[in-house]
């Protein structure tokens, strides 16, 4: 146990816990080298790790520790103190996020705008990387305040592997994160973590900071998952923040919005020029509804500009409409009059409305780009995971097959887009298909090595996950795919 007046690595006095979770300590401590207050967060505290899982926090903490953001609350210095792995960080006197849900200090709009802002600029630079970032764990205790009112993620480095490694060692079989803010996809039969989950935690802590609660309370997306829908936001906000919220909690993570795209509408709404947030979508109807509103916007701005003209403007529009009126009277009456000579009904032919245009180009980047981050996701699972020591615990197969459902769609639309696009999406898909023949491969003889091993149970598993690949193996490249 750890207790105040302690002193770690014979240089940091405890002298406060500022937080704990399932797997650390938060303690504010006096640097006795420095004679400065520092935060040092104790990983595995009282137990400690073994030589695997020190040597993995190492290996792991060595990735992240020189990325640089604003919004990311970077470790000045990283230790292991009795087997126990800590990092020291500045010491953000403002408290995190969880000040909000105290009863005398609730977010305001403009706090609102501030923080989503600046929580989506750091993920969209977690996201950015090579394999993405992702931080699994977001929510108002691991969003900081720093001095200048910024709002800091931590904890952006404990990995999927880490987070097993300390439940291993502390008897939990729990999945990463914190239940309540975990996205519908992370409790189906492929839990893993994916960027578009680190949005859907976003949207329910934001909700959570505007209602006091979490959007399904402590059950988190699992209600979601079975039919629940996202409960409204009835508190004092603009529809604008409610509806950014929404959008972050939509069931399937492909309806929500990036960490970049939120990033760009919050920094022009907070500097005063807000535009209409849209999220690009594969669906002909979405696209038609945003053109619709921006034919019907055109025309109300149309409006809006007559209504405002002096009146010598209106005058001479009056004038005009007078003549134009007088024009299209005489030419209905000839009509009529031709129509009784002839004995023939007159025929009224309707002028047909403008049909908005999709650029299909641009549609068809989107998906190709849902492909690419599905494909990178399959990369991350496959190289940094032991498939035959996991049986079945390595769904890499699963981002695979969905970047290869994204590239096929763009086949319903090559007569419509560049040459240029449809062979990238047709590359693409091949470079995927021939990873995953690979993979087909590779888990048949290791079903066979299981089965010579009596091991039913694994030899199943690979089984059933070559079989799961074959549809999408040694596919004709031909218009009904």
């Amino acid at each position: 146990m750890l207790d105040s007046g302690q002193i770690i690595a014979d240089r940091y006095e405890l002298l406060k816990q500022l937080g704990r979770g399932g797997f650390s300590e938060v303690w504010l401590a006096q640097d006795k080298l420095t004679d400065v207050k520092v935060a040092i967060k104790i990983y595995a505290p009282g137990m400690g790790l073994d030589d695997a899982g020190i040597s993995l926090f190492t290996q792991e903490f060595s990735l992240v520790f020189d990325m640089n953001h604003t919004n990311l609350l970077h470790p000045t210095y990283y230790d292991c103190w009795e087997r126990m792995p800590y990092l020291i960080l500045p010491f953000c006197k403002n408290g995190s996020a969880f000040q909000y849900l105290t009863d005398n200090n609730r977010i305001t709009e403009t706090e609102s705008w501030h923080l989503l802002h600046d929580v989506a600029e750091g993920l969209a630079y977690l996201h950015a990387k090579t394999p993405p970032v992702i931080h699994q764990d977001i929510k108002p205790d691991n969003i900081l305040i720093n001095d200048e009112n910024r709002y800091m993620i931590t904890d952006f480095g404990i990995s999927a592997r880490i987070r097993s490694t300390l439940r291993r060692n502390q008897g939990q079989e729990s999945s990463g994160g914190t239940l309540a803010y975990m996205g519908p996809e992370r409790f189906g039969p492929s839990p893993a973590p994916i960027m578009a989950s680190d949005i859907w935690s976003l949207g329910a802590t934001m909700y959570e900071l505007l209602t006091g609660m979490p959007p399904y309370g402590d059950h988190g997306g699992v209600l979601q998952k079975n039919g629940a829908d996202i409960p409204l936001i009835n508190e004092d906000f603009s529809q604008e923040l409610k509806d950014i919220i929404y959008k972050c909690l939509a069931l399937n993570p492909w309806d929500r919005p990036t960490a970049r795209q939120i990033a760009d509408y919050t920094s022009q709404h907070i500097n005063g020029s807000p535009v209409p947030f849209s999220l690009s979508n594969n669906s002909h109807d979405t696209l038609q509804e945003e053109e619709d509103k921006t034919h019907e916007d055109s025309i109300s701005a149309h409006s809006s500009d007559i209504n405002k003209m002096s009146p010598y403007q209106d005058k001479g529009k009056r004038k005009k409409v007078i003549v134009v009126a007088a024009i299209t009277a005489i030419f209905a009456t000839i009509v009529i009059i031709f129509s009784l000579i002839s004995g023939k009904e007159p025929v009224v032919e309707s002028i047909p409305e403008p049909t908005p245009t999709i650029d299909y180009d641009k549609m068809c980047l989107s998906i190709i780009q849902e492909g690419e981050n599905s494909k990178i996701q399959g990369d991350v699972f496959r190289f940094d995971i032991d498939t035959l020591k996991q049986n079945n615990d390595s769904v890499f197969e699963d981002f695979y097959i969905n970047a290869i459902g994204k590239y096929r769609q763009i086949n319903y639309y090559k007569d419509s887009i560049s040459a240029k696009i449809y062979l990238n999406a047709t590359e693409l898909k091949q470079q995927v298909e021939a990873i995953l023949d690979s993979a087909y491969h590779v888990f048949k003889e290791k079903a066979n090595i299981m089965k010579d091993l009596d091991q039913a149970v694994a030899a199943q598993a690979f089984e059933d996950r070559a079989k799961k690949i074959e549809p999408y193996i040694n596919i004709d490249n031909n218009e009904n795919e």
